[in-house]
């Protein structure tokens, strides 16, 4: 049987093909095409030569939501929400995130205010009803709604999480009156307090139905005339897969789809490996994506936070289990350019696929990374994409010669210039994540993929001091390699605020039974069978007065006294650990039940390559070539890397090539090749 992983990113589109029985891997890298990302995907579909007779899993990962979100292109959408509180989405927090700037703006609301409406009923935080809402007040809401032309309508009423009764009677009679409209209900997709993220979570899921749907259909009919009906997989924020078919009702869970197959993969480099704290760098052609494996794990974040263009620094925030990555637009593809004040930038505003770098001959006139790269000779003239895609070297050094003029430097000067900057970029991103959070990133190991990334992951390593770099096998599909080995995942929750010595074990257990009978359908529809299942149960419990509270793992659906006195034990000692006290005389309180359903998938093995000795072989040395490093050229020898053999020792100054990569040795460092293929380069 062969398995498929598809990462469609903002320039290149990845796919793998792993076949179970001979353990053969096909790799395919093409151009993205984002006026219709299907393009590109049967692109790499043809080129990795599936075959669809014997495909029998695909996963995807895809960038779709995330680009309509930070563009602006949602789909037309209502808010119905509890009369009073139609401007919550306007209001929204009132924290600032930079308290001390003069030019601060709060975000827009999602959605403007003549599009939102007001329901005219109440409950309370307990899910008893203050104000019903009667079948009148229903069909004049829905009248008014409809009329105003909107595609999509997302409901949030107050308290819903705790009786979700108000919501399903709008949603009926919406989908009565008109039908094929695209609803969402908060109680569905976020069932848990927090108002305002909870609302901006079931616009933003509201807006997205259309497209998504009309995109993963898109791929149906393209797989259709393959001859392949039998479904596909997609990589959702929370580090786990669903289906196509829940996808079209759950699209917001995807909008970090495109970054989390690298993280997955890391993990399992961690688990392989035996190496327990693992930095995952991901440099692509548009953005450089942060990832951290402490204890052989990765975290998770409760409420994500997306910004784009108009929202500002505070963006808006989702509310919905998240892999926690700090991504920065720092990429390939990202342009050079000059402020009002005279002074040097790389990025955010990336080239992407189109028009794309200058060297690429797209129409592309802009400096960016890869053109300084290539003016340097760190990447070839002639074997770009193995050979695969020309470029076009004097392209690139017209576009930079805007910025050596303006700073009086010969070109390699500014091509150097504008790599320190982007370097300097991604070392800031990994502070982010590890020394602002007191974790030290030299008793790290750094593990560098995507396209760009082995090429810049060495510098960054210099700059940070890291021990070691692990450059990844495929480092140039190393995401769609992570999405072969994500089991399916679908988290599930429900508010239940109240002292944990006053639940009722029978009421703690009925909340977690309905939602496991909520995990069973969604795996059922997905057809996994009972013996892949895999549950996880939680509590999130807080001290009395806390706004935030921390997630305690339980053993079983029924919670007893000991269990309980277990629970309250752990919170303590997590408490402790998070923020280095506790108090734990004081009473706990509950305020989430969770439940988390796997759906397992086999892991892919990554082969062994063949033993060689500290030296490598003739064969393996393509030549060498003029590198320009610190202040001049230096002649370094490059190495095949399909040629290279286990236990293979080079020192840098070195180039080494592979299809979608390039990886650059300084020197005084040194790289050696493990019994996977892996290269483990020492920066000291």
């Amino acid at each position: 049987m062969q398995r498929l992983a598809i990462d469609i990113g903002g320039t290149f589109t990845d796919a793998i093909v792993y076949d179970d029985q001979t353990n053969a891997i096909m790799l395919s890298k093409v151009s993205s095409t984002p006026k219709d990302y299907t393009l590109g995907l049967m692109h790499s579909i043809d080129k990795a030569k599936v075959n669809f007779d014997s495909l029998g899993f695909f996963a995807h990962g895809t960038t779709v939501c995330i680009n309509a979100v930070i563009q602006g292109l949602l789909a037309p959408t209502a808010l119905i929400t509890t009369k009073g509180f139609r401007d919550l989405v306007e209001i929204g927090r009132g924290n600032r995130v930079e308290i001390y700037d003069p030019l601060y703006f709060p975000p827009p609301p999602l959605v403007p205010r003549e599009l939102r409406f007001e329901a005219d009923e109440r409950l309370l935080y307990d899910g008893s009803v203050l104000k019903s809402i009667d079948e009148n007040e229903i069909q004049k809401l829905t009248e008014t709604v409809i009329s105003s032309g909107v595609q999509s309508v997302a409901v949030c009423l107050l308290h819903s999480y705790a009786n979700n009764s108000h919501e399903v009677a709008i949603r009926k009679a919406l989908e009565e009156k008109k039908p094929g409209l695209h609803i969402t209900i908060s109680s569905e997709i976020s069932n848990e307090y927090r108002d305002y993220e909870r609302a901006c979570t079931t616009i933003l899921n509201s807006g997205l139905m259309p497209i998504m749907r009309e995109y993963l259909a898109k791929i149906d009919e393209q797989l259709k005339t393959r001859n392949y009906d039998k479904g596909f997989y997609v990589m959702q924020s929370n580090g786990g897969m669903m289906s196509s078919s829940i996808t079209k009702e759950r699209p917001v869970f995807t909008v970090n789809s495109g970054l989390v197959g690298g993280i997955i993969a890391v993990r399992q480099l961690s688990k392989l490996l035996g190496i327990p704290n693992l930095i995952g760098a991901d440099m692509g052609g548009t953005s450089f994506d942060v990832e951290l494996i402490t204890g052989g794990e990765y975290q998770m974040r409760e409420v994500m936070k997306i910004t784009t263009p108009t929202s500002g620094f505070d963006g808006y925030r989702i509310l919905f289990p998240t892999v926690d990555i700090h991504a920065i637009g720092a990429g390939g593809g990202s342009i050079a350019w000059i402020d009002e004040g005279g002074a040097l930038h790389v990025g955010p505003r990336s080239a992407a696929a189109d028009p794309a770098p200058a060297c690429y001959g797209r129409g592309g006139t802009e400096p960016t990374v890869t053109d300084a790269n290539l003016i340097l000779g760190r990447l070839s003239e002639s074997n770009f994409l193995g050979g695969e895609m020309k470029v076009y070297p004097d392209l690139a050094k017209k576009a930079m010669k805007k910025i050596a003029d303006r700073f009086n430097m010969t070109l390699e000067q500014a091509a150097a210039g504008v790599l320190k900057i982007v370097i300097h970029n991604m070392a800031g991103a990994i502070e982010t994540m590890t020394v602002k959070r007191g974790i030290d990133p030299r008793e790290c190991v750094m593990v560098s993929f995507g396209g760009a990334g082995p090429l810049h992951g060495p510098a960054i390593a210099r700059e940070l001091r890291i021990p070691e770099i692990l450059i990844a096998t495929m480092p140039g599909n190393f995401s769609a390699w992570g999405m072969l080995m994500a089991d399916l995942k679908h988290d599930y929750v429900q508010t239940m605020i109240k002292s944990l010595d006053e639940v009722d074990s029978n009421e703690l257990e009925q909340a977690l039974e309905n939602m496991h009978a909520k995990a069973l359908r969604d795996l059922t529809q997905e057809g996994v069978r009972p013996e892949d299942r895999e549950f996880i149960y939680q509590l999130d419990l807080r001290y009395p007065g806390q706004g935030h509270a921390l997630t305690v793992p339980v053993s079983t659906t029924h919670v007893t006294d000991e269990e309980k006195n277990r629970v309250e034990r752990t919170f303590d000692e997590m408490y402790l650990n998070a923020y280095l006290h506790n108090s734990p005389s004081e009473p706990k309180e509950l305020a989430s039940v969770r439940l988390t359903a796997l759906g397992l998938v086999p892991k892919v093995k990554l082969p062994q390559i063949k033993k060689g000795t500290t030296k490598p072989t003739s064969d393996s040395v393509k030549g060498n070539r003029q590198v320009y490093l610190e202040d001049g050229y230096v002649s370094c020898p490059v190495y095949d890397r399909y040629r290279l053999l286990a236990g293979n020792q080079i020192s840098g100054p070195a180039v080494v090539e592979e299809t979608a990569s390039t990886t650059l040795i300084w020197p005084n460092m040194n790289a050696s090749v493990d019994e996977y293929g892996h290269l483990r380069i020492k920066t000291q």
